[in-house]
């Protein structure tokens, strides 16, 4: 979220969109691993756009979708076409009736494989609450542009600040805020729509068990890009009260019927960057980064790889989060296995037993079902259903202090196992409050601010929760004044 970003509603409510885009477009590719995203890079657009924020790239990589800087009035969708060169050619605004209107920001541009555009606008936000517009693309111009039926805010102040569709058009992963006490808004979670038949959507049976790992990344999640075999989602995430900067992350899942499970930041991309998008052959991510006082388009990139070896089932296929558990995995193609990872995490004592089998003792982790890869000279092993394990509840060891006074605001620091990464990932219960200032440097280690005491008696029941799982309960003392 751009210290300026600015959506605007008759004046009334400010910086209501923008902070991110839609997903990444394409036909589906065959079952690949990738390697770590790497050489981060200005994206050369001749013709020097003024500014060029929200990137999204069409599936043939001809046309680089954008729109102009969020700290304008009315921010507007742009475009330019790939250059034989290299880079891309700055074209203009996009045209069309009811693209670009004036008194209103049109951005956020996000298109699926039939050319239906997906745009953020806040024209008609207080008739009807809707925000999320389309219309059918076609040679830098936009027609029959309407609001999207089904996907609307609820009240005034809870706003659909963008939308990526998925690039079948099946899926659309919208950015939900709310505004109602101003700006930046007090949360933001992705909400996964679905498309009837009739071409409206509706929210998905499971959206919230699709999503929750993604949703649990920071205070602010927005920005969705999905693979174009929507295995992969890539988003942003920040926590601006908590000194956390908007930064790329990316979430993988086994199949499209299973949620997102593992969350990991994009590494080569530093923060303040925002709004990803991923090329059809998934090699390349695009997104913008503010550097100094500017905004530039940027993209990092990846060695993609064929299917050389791929887990199939992994035994046991649970184990307590604190790791040591004896796996044993199989598959095809692990002869030349180097490394195994639990939840991006490398395993220890790995060794090959043939080239349908390989064992290893998994790492410490994070509650909750992770993904496990085998890595080759040619990359990482490919997402499958059952390449899964699961770590058991988390547990809490101690409490560095355990008493502190009923008004709360003790600093606590938290030892044991199974903890998520990162700031807001982990909740912890004090009883029936909830700590503040949650951050975890691993999965055995986070510091909390205790919350006033809602109870009577001063000893509370401590509980960690990462991703649903609770553990078992300690003790910690509130004092009397």
């Amino acid at each position: 979220m751009r210290g300026g970003i600015a959506a605007r509603i008759c004046g009334v409510v400010a910086v209501l969109a923008g902070l991110g885009l839609g997903a990444g477009a394409g036909a589906a590719w065959a079952e690949v691993s990738f390697g770590p995203f790497a050489n981060p890079q200005v994206v050369p657009i001749a013709g020097d756009p003024a500014s060029a924020e929200e990137p999204f790239l069409s599936a043939d990589g001809h046309y680089l979708l954008f729109n102009s800087s969020e700290q304008e009035a009315d921010f507007r969708l742009q475009y330019a076409t790939a250059s034989a060169g290299g880079g891309f050619d700055f074209q203009g605004e996009i045209l069309g009736e009811e693209v670009n209107v004036s008194g209103a920001l049109s951005g956020a541009p996000s298109l699926d494989d039939e050319g239906t555009l997906y745009f953020t606008t806040t024209r008609s936000y207080f008739e009807t609450l809707s925000t999320i517009y389309a219309g059918s693309f076609f040679g830098g111009s936009l027609t029959g542009v309407h609001i999207v039926q089904g996907v609307s805010g609820a009240h005034v102040g809870l706003v659909d600040f963008d939308a990526g569709i998925s690039p079948n058009g099946r899926m659309m992963y919208v950015s939900v805020g709310d505004f109602s006490g101003g700006s930046p808004p007090s949360s933001a979670d992705l909400v996964a729509y679905e498309r009837l038949p009739n071409g409206s959507f509706a929210v998905a049976p499971n959206s919230s068990s699709e999503l929750s790992s993604v949703n649990q990344t920071a205070k602010l999640v927005y920005g969705a890009a999905v693979t174009s075999n929507e295995l992969e989602l890539f988003f942003t995430a920040a926590s601006p009260n908590q000194g956390v900067e908007p930064a790329i992350y990316r979430s993988v899942r086994s199949s499209t019927s299973e949620p997102f499970v593992f969350v990991e930041k994009i590494a080569a991309i530093t923060p303040f960057a925002e709004a990803p998008t991923i090329s059809t052959d998934g090699t390349t991510l695009y997104y913008h980064e503010k550097i100094g006082s500017e905004v530039h388009i940027m993209d990092v990139t990846r060695e993609r790889f064929g299917e050389s070896s791929k887990v199939e089932r992994v035994k046991p296929a649970k184990g307590p989060a604190a790791g040591g558990t004896a796996l044993k995995i199989y598959g095809t193609g692990l002869a030349g296995v180097t490394a195994v990872e639990v939840g991006g995490v490398q395993a220890t004592e790995v060794h090959v037993v043939s080239s349908t089998e390989v064992t290893a003792v998994s790492p410490p982790g994070t509650s909750g079902q992770q993904p496990v890869a085998v890595v080759t000279g040619e990359g990482l092993s490919p997402p499958a259903a059952k390449a899964v394990f699961k770590y058991a509840s988390p547990t809490i060891a101690s409490l560095s202090p355990q008493t502190g006074t009923r008004a709360g605001g003790t600093p606590v620091t938290l030892t044991g196992t199974g903890f998520a990464a990162g700031v807001g990932n982990t909740t912890i219960d004090f009883g029936k409050g909830v700590a503040s200032d949650v951050e975890c440097a691993g999965t055995t280690t986070c510091t909390a601010v205790s919350p006033p005491a809602v109870a009577k008696a001063p000893p509370v029941k401590v509980r960690a929760v990462v991703n649903g799982a609770k553990s078992k309960p300690t003790t910690y003392t509130y004092s009397t004044p």
